[in-house]
């Protein structure tokens, strides 16, 4: 069951389909089978302690045939290994002030999303 502390939702069940909650209402969706890859590493852009300011210090980036998703965030593997295991249901944005509250669960500051551009007819 979704709390207002999750940052995604499983089906337990195979996922047709991945939605991205990027505000309460903006939502976007993209069919699994268009998922071609994903790439979990380091986000450089993130600063470390003594640089004054923390960003997220991991990112998730989904390659669809139509767009590219990243998702920053700490502890994003588990969403990896979901995606794996073709079980991500949603992806969810929360507040920061959730960030801390289990340290254990995966969480989620930003989701952008990019569309793949279309090419151009001779």
């Amino acid at each position: 069951m979704l709390t207002k502390e999750d940052c995604y939702t499983t089906s337990g069940k195979y996922c047709a389909c991945i939605e991205f909650h990027l505000t309460e209402h903006k939502r976007r969706g993209f069919p699994t089978s268009q998922l071609m890859d994903y790439t979990l590493e380091p986000n450089p852009d993130a600063e470390d302690d003594n640089g004054g300011r923390a960003q997220a210090p991991q990112k998730l980036v989904l390659a669809f045939s139509t767009a590219d998703v990243v998702v920053l965030g700490w502890r994003l593997g588990t969403l990896a290994d979901k995606l794996r295991e073709n079980d991500l249901a949603t992806v969810h944005v929360l507040p920061k002030r959730f960030g801390d509250l289990d340290r254990a669960k995966p969480f989620v500051v930003s989701i952008s999303i990019t569309p793949v551009a279309k090419p151009m007819p001779n």
